[in-house]
């Protein structure tokens, strides 16, 4: 039976879909077989992420019409053998989800949903940005998800620039995890290439990381503090002040 982990956050923009995909690769780089299924009815944001958009034969509105099994559903990834994702492209009746899962739980190891199946899930990550706003929502998040009988809630904190917190900008990832009283799984760094699908080498180590927490390999998150010290530090935080 997979283990099943909501991915999700009350503010738009915090790049939860994004972290679910990349989230995705990183587990199934580690050889765990992956299904992420993709809330987003509209425009299938998770398979564009994931660069399979025009894979699709069906999705999980044709599957509530009963035109096809669940397993069809399925799209894999080009380059990630253990990686697949279940669009929801048209769907309005999103009961289906639940019975989707439920059909193709035995092929894989984890379910990540992004925004949607919260009944299905044993545990749940709530993606946040390092500011007021995005953390404020991150506490409502926490407590409707609580409310809502999932008690195996924990933080990714997501763009976070170590230059920001030596520069008085931001919180730690710590910092906001003790304040929102959450574990913390996941420290991703601010990469504003991750968009373009290349991703600087720091943040490919912090999906891993965050793989292995999320599995139990490991305990700590990736230390965004890295090469921030010295000279080089120093040039760096300016740098971030002027773009």
């Amino acid at each position: 039976m997979a283990q099943k982990i909501l991915i999700t956050g009350f503010k738009g923009g915090t790049g939860a879909t994004t972290f679910a995909v990349w989230l995705g690769r990183a587990l199934a780089a580690s050889g765990e077989r992956t299904l992420i299924v993709d809330g987003d009815d509209k425009c299938g944001c998770a398979e564009i992420i994931g660069n399979c958009r025009d894979r699709i034969v069906y999705s999980l509105a044709d599957y509530a019409k009963s035109a096809c099994r669940a397993k069809q559903t399925l799209v894999s990834h080009p380059k990630d053998a253990n990686l697949s994702f279940m669009p929801t492209l048209g769907l309005t009746d999103f009961s289906a989800v639940k019975r989707a899962i439920a059909d193709v739980d035995g092929l894989f190891d984890y379910i990540l949903t992004d925004k949607t199946g919260e009944s299905c899930c044993d545990r749940a990550l709530i993606v946040t940005e390092p500011y007021p706003a995005s953390i404020k929502s991150a506490d409502a998040c926490r407590s409707y998800l609580t409310d809502g009988g999932i008690k195996d809630v924990a933080l990714v904190v997501n763009k976070l620039s170590a230059a920001a917190i030596l520069n008085g900008e931001t919180m730690t990832a710590h910092e906001i995890a003790s304040l929102l009283h959450l574990r913390l799984a996941a420290v991703i760094p601010e990469d504003l290439l991750i968009a373009a699908d290349r991703p600087k080498p720091a943040t490919v180590k912090a999906y891993k990381a965050a793989a292995e927490n999320i599995t139990g390999k490991r305990e700590s998150v990736f230390n965004v503090f890295g090469g921030m010290g010295g000279v080089n530090g120093y040039f760096k935080r300016k740098l971030r002040q002027k773009i």
